[in-house]
Order: C-alpha cells, then structure tokens, then sequence
C-alpha cells in the first residue's frame, strides 16, 4: 500500500461490514467479516467461503509490513494497522488468534486492514494483555497461495495523553516558501477517526514546540514580524488567539560575536513552566538540498543556553552552559527541575569562517546529505549542568551519552526521574539518515540503542507523562516523516516500533511530536494570529532559512 491509498483506505474502513459481532468468543464462535467490495460466488456464505478455503501446493510469502512483530499497543489506543505486500493474491484471509484460538477472520480486497471500534473493543477483550497472533493469507481462486504472519499485544499501561505535532510540505525549501500549508496538529490516540489539526494557514513560518511538565505552559517558534527569535509564550488553553503580547524575542539576549542575533532553537521548560531554556548566540551551519528525505543540514556553529523567566521577563546565560569556546544547545530539564542536560562540542573556527564568508549558502543543493557531512562534520556530547534557579554551576559530561566517537543530542528525561533517552547518529544534529534513540540511566550509564528504531532515521522524541511510552518521528516507511510509539519497561527495554498511521498523511511530514501533559485538563482545539497580516515581516535570516 502507498500513501495515495490512505483516502481509500479511510472509506474502506468506514465502509467496512461486521458480521455476528454478538457471538460470544468460545471455540468455534468468533466475528467474521469482509469488505464490502469483496464479491462471493453466488449462493454462497461468508463462513462457507471461508471455511472451504484450502492451502495450495505451494506457497509464497507474504511481507509484512504492520505491525512490526511483537509491537505493544497502549490499552487506550485505537486498534493498529495491518498492512503487507504481496503480489500472488487479489484479496487476503486475515486470522486474529490467541493462545492458537481465533478471536476473528475475514476476507478483504485491500493490502491493509485495520478492525472498527466495535470489532476492536471485541479483540482487545478477547486478548487481554496475551499476544495477538496474526496470519494473513493470499486468496486466489479459491486457494490460499500465500502466506505471512506477525503479531503484537495489548500493553496494560495507557498512554494517557494526546501528542501534539507539526505537519509541513517537504523538501525544507517548498516549506519555506509556503507556510500556509504548514499545519500543527493533535493526535487522541483513542481516536479510529483523523486527528485534529489545531492551527492552519498562517502566513508565517512556525517550527518546534515544548509543553511543561505541569501542562500549564506552551511555547512554539514563530517568525513573527521576520524575528528569527520569535516565541510564542503562553499558558495553555482549549482556544487560543496569539497576539502580540504573548510572543516573546530570544534577541532579548544580546549574542556575543559573531553570532548576530539569537534564533532560540530547541526551547524546553522547566517543569512548573516558570523557566524556559534555550539556544541563542547561534551561527548556523545551514545547507539547503533538493532531497525529497533529507532537504537540509543543519546545526548550531555557535550558541549558549541562556533562560527567560516567564514571572520577571529577564534572559541571562546559564553559567556552566554559556563558554563561547563551545557550542551548547538542546536544553533539557531533569524532572526535578534541579539539572540542565544539553548538547555541547566545541567551535571550529574555521566553519565559522566559512559560515560568515557565506561558502555553505552556495552549496550545490543537488547533493545529497552524506555530501554535506562529509565536508561539515560536527559531533555533540550530551553534559548536564545544575539549574540553582538559573545560577547554574558546573558541567559534567554525561555517562555513556560523550566520548564516544558518535554525535549525541536530543537528551529527554523520562518525567519518573529513572531514564534518559537520547538521538545518536555518526555527525550532524538533525534529519541525518543513521539516527537512532540511545537509552541510559538518567544519572548517566551504558548505552543501549532501542529495540523501537526503524531502518531510517530516528529522532526527536518525547516521554509520555507515565514515562511509560516514547513517541518519535522516524522516516522508516516514506519520505514524508512519520510518528511512531514504544513502549519502555521497568528495565529499560523498548517494544518494537508501532507506526501510528492515523496521524500520517500522504504529502506532508509528521515531525517534532510531544505529548500534551493532561495535567491542566485541557484540551487544545484551536490556535490562531490575532493580526495575521501584522505578524508577517522582513526575515532577519542571514543563513538561507
């Protein structure tokens, strides 16, 4: 199945036909189903088709595709996707069994199928937290002609909480140039239905978002009036209308040299949303490409963390996190609020030359992104620093997440306190292809690559408030960026990555997803410019973006 199937795949499932959904689950009595568009021979029942359906001499296999075998499913979440390719049969016998007793079979048309709510609802009971066993089977002729199987389970801890997330055109350059396609969007896992999109057609170009952990504030990046440091600071709300006083310049922070102004890049908050952390001073390593998967390189050449006080409105450095002769970005808090993590390497002068003399706004944007590494390597090891209420303190490298001859950045501690997951890949700080999430103890320790990491870059991820799941952003099935999930046990050990396809789409990116903290118990329904057209301006960008 390709993405311009999604439209038909969504009437098929509305579309779709239960049969005996009141049979009681013992042996021999389960749901049967099929499609609509499936046509029997004439005279004949579902369950007599089904029942004669008989194994060829030979079989081919089936790949499958969804869900990756062994996947865990939160038990508020609406019912996965199965999806597979193969090219023997026109139509598919799909069996749900547990503990080798079927839960439902059916007959469908398409190469993916997904249960309703009521169907759903029948299986996880059915299930429990037991595995699913899923065979599918290619029907041709009245003989089954191909085989494949997966499985997954329902996990007993929810999720508990909607991810928030940002949609944009691709490559990077037809975003830029047209931010009103551009949308934020919220995710109730729960949902069989499509996500809700929040914010739309703006004029203007917005990029990351972080929520507290308290779930009282919000803040998102925002080219207000051409301000590269523009944020939107606010409290959260079910509808909010942003206006100007609620957006605050990170160039309240006056860069040191040679940075000429500051863009605030990677905003987080302190847990009780009173102190936001950020990139300023930075000078950018920016390469703009045509690659459809990776449309840019792009880190901080140079930057301090510095913070806001939202209750006094000042910007100061965070000592220990502000030394010129490095670079530091990413910020992010402990739960505890007592410790700043961060990204740190130390400036190479030359890059700097290069950056000013505008070498790498003349790249050849037909290159591909292992080019651009390749010329611009950068590797970041993650620190941590104390937070003091903004007086900071020394900084420590952190254990198993530095000195490793990988670059580390992106550092997200689960909201327990217990761990730490992290981005990795060989250079670079974002959309590179190898990237995967690396987990350790918050304290710092040995490295373990998540079990959830798909084939193709791996990134930006975000704990769910009972530092039970991870949602991140992967490209491991299509260009356009995609949101997965995981589950992380006790010890540490992620479930293998389960796509959440209803919050794809098939000509935008999903990117830089978090989970909204519940705590406030809002919902976010609607965010918009009170002034759009007083919001546009002159871009102060000197690098390309």
């Amino acid at each position: 199945m390709t993405f311009a199937n999604l439209p038909k795949l969504a009437g098929l499932l509305a579309l779709a036909a239960w049969l005996i959904l009141s049979a009681p689950l013992s042996a021999g009595a389960y749901p049967l189903f099929r499609t609509p568009s499936l046509q029997l021979p004439p005279g004949t029942s579902l369950s007599a088709y089904v029942g004669g359906l008989a194994p060829a001499g030979e079989r081919t296999e089936i790949k499958m595709l969804d869900p990756a075998d062994g996947a865990l499913v939160p038990s508020d979440a609406a019912s996965p996707i199965l999806r597979w390719e193969d090219p023997a049969a026109p139509a598919w016998l799909i069996s749900l069994s547990v503990d080798d007793r079927p839960v439902c079979r059916g007959i469908v048309d398409e190469s993916s199928w997904a249960p309703d709510p009521a169907l759903w609802a029948r299986i996880k009971e059915g299930a429990g937290d037991r595995p699913i066993e899923v065979a599918v089977e290619g029907v041709a002729y009245g003989l089954l002609v191909s085989s494949g199987r997966t499985s997954f389970a329902v996990s007993p801890d929810p999720a508990g909480a909607d991810i928030a997330f940002l949609r944009k055109r691709l490559p990077f350059r037809v975003a830029k140039d047209n931010p009103f396609d551009s949308q934020m969007v919220v995710g109730d896992l729960a949902e069989h239905g499509k996500p809700r999109v929040v914010m739309q057609d703006l004029p203007i170009c917005f990029n990351c978002h972080a929520y507290s952990q308290d779930g009282s504030t919000y803040g998102m990046d925002m080219d207000y009036k051409g301000d590269k440091g523009g944020y939107a600071l606010m409290d959260v709300g079910e509808k909010v209308t942003v206006r100007d006083r609620d957006v605050v310049s990170w160039n309240d922070y006056p860069p040191p040299k040679p940075a000429k102004y500051s863009m605030g890049l990677f905003t987080s908050f302190s847990p009780d949303g009173r102190y936001a952390a950020s990139t300023v001073g930075e000078t950018s390593a920016f390469i703009m490409l045509d690659d459809l998967y990776f449309s840019q390189m792009f880190y901080p050449a140079t930057g301090q963390i510095a913070i806001r006080d939202r209750k006094t409105g000042k910007v100061v450095p965070l000592p220990g996190a502000d030394d010129t002769a490095y670079i530091q970005t990413n910020p992010s808090f402990t739960p505890d609020g007592a410790r700043v993590a961060f990204a740190r390497a130390t400036v190479k002068p030359e890059l700097v030359a290069d950056i000013e003399a505008g070498r790498l706004i003349r790249e050849d944007p037909r290159q591909n992104i292992l080019d651009a590494d390749e010329k611009y390597p950068m590797q970041f090891d993650l620190w941590s620093v104390p937070f003091n209420g903004g007086k900071g303190g020394t900084p420590e490298p952190i254990k198993g997440a530095s000195a490793n001859g990988r670059s580390n950045f992106f550092p997200r501690y689960s909201p327990d306190g217990k761990w730490l997951v992290f981005t990795q890949c060989a250079t670079g700080l974002v959309l590179q292809p190898d990237s995967r999430l690396v987990i350790v103890p918050a304290e710092g320790g040995e490295p373990r690559p998540l079990r959830a990491n798909t084939g193709l870059m791996n990134s930006w991820h975000s704990w769910s408030p009972n530092s039970k799941w991870l949602c991140f952003a992967s490209k491991g099935n299509s260009p356009f960026t995609e949101i997965y999930l995981t589950h992380i046990d006790d010890n540490g050990e992620s479930s293998p990555p389960l796509r959440l396809f209803r919050l794809s789409h098939p000509e935008l990116a999903a990117m830089v997803p978090e989970f909204v903290p519940p705590a406030a118990g809002i919902k976010q329904k609607y965010m918009d410019l009170a002034d759009p057209d007083g919001a546009v301006g002159q871009s102060i960008a000197t690098d390309g973006r």
